[in-house]
């Protein structure tokens, strides 16, 4: 896959995997990830960990069968009660994980199905700092196989295992003749969003383009109902800016994209 090595490419190959090889990480892949880890949190003002070989963590989650070999996890680890940092977590971490599929590891957001005190045990929390939630990682079962495959096979693989809300749903806002009109970027960012992973699997972020100004709003949906919208808010604008070019963010549930 070296020919498509770019984080669109990751994020048209990027599934929610729950079943791991019974190994450990590579140590120069959780190297490399821990490096890219404390770039990101001095950039993003967190502190989020790869946590390595804790199964502790996972196990109620395995005897019921929804995880298998799950022991590691990259933990969202930012201040207490901060809506913006909740929203940069999302963003952040997701683009870690990106760089993680590029590199062959399999991944899954999680923010019931896993034991969070004990998470919280294996890492640094301050006293004025919580655990968001986390996103599991590990070579995927089949490793080899998994390496093996084309570029095509994994994108197959996502389109056919990846459910998604409607591109209507994620343009609610706006109208049929709106959503025609709007230019091929905004259609690119909106259909790489409905790709973004959702840590209930509820997508709970709308886009819709503003003609006026050439802007883009991303909003909550205020009929659904997540735990984890801020974090999610984050991920989808984060798959967004990668689909639609080079632009930046505006923090917060109603943030503009302003593309260059």
């Amino acid at each position: 896959m070296a020919e498509h090595n770019q984080l669109i490419d990751a994020v048209n190959i990027r599934s929610a995997i729950r079943s791991y090889d019974d190994v450990p990480m590579d140590e120069n892949q959780a190297r490399q990830l821990s490096m890219s880890i404390d770039a990101v949190n001095m950039l993003a003002e967190l502190n989020m960990q790869l946590v390595c070989d804790q199964p502790t963590v996972f196990a109620q989650a395995a005897a019921s069968g929804h995880f298998v070999n799950a022991s590691n996890y990259l933990a969202l680890v930012g201040p207490a009660g901060d809506d913006e940092a909740k929203e940069r977590a999302g963003f952040y971490a997701e683009r870690v994980i990106l760089t993680a599929t590029l590199w062959g590891l399999g991944s899954c957001w999680v923010g019931g199905s896993w034991d969070r005190q004990e998470a919280a045990r294996h890492c640094r929390v301050t006293a004025s700092q919580e655990l968001y939630l986390g996103v599991i990682l590990g070579p995927p079962a089949g490793h080899a196989g998994h390496m093996a495959k084309s570029y095509e096979e994994l994108a197959s693989f996502q389109q056919s295992h990846r459910t998604s809300r409607s591109f209507e749903d994620f343009t609610a806002d706006m109208s049929t003749e709106d959503r025609q009109a709007a230019p091929e970027w905004f259609k690119k960012g909106v259909e790489s969003a409905m790709k973004a992973p959702s840590a209930l699997n509820l997508q709970p972020v709308r886009f819709s383009y503003r003609p006026a100004d050439g802007t883009v709003a991303a909003q909550l949906d205020p009929d659904v109902e997540d735990s984890f919208a801020l974090n999610d808010l984050g991920i989808a604008k984060l798959h967004f800016q990668i689909a639609a070019g080079t632009g930046t963010w505006a923090w917060g549930d109603g943030g503009l994209f302003i593309r260059k």
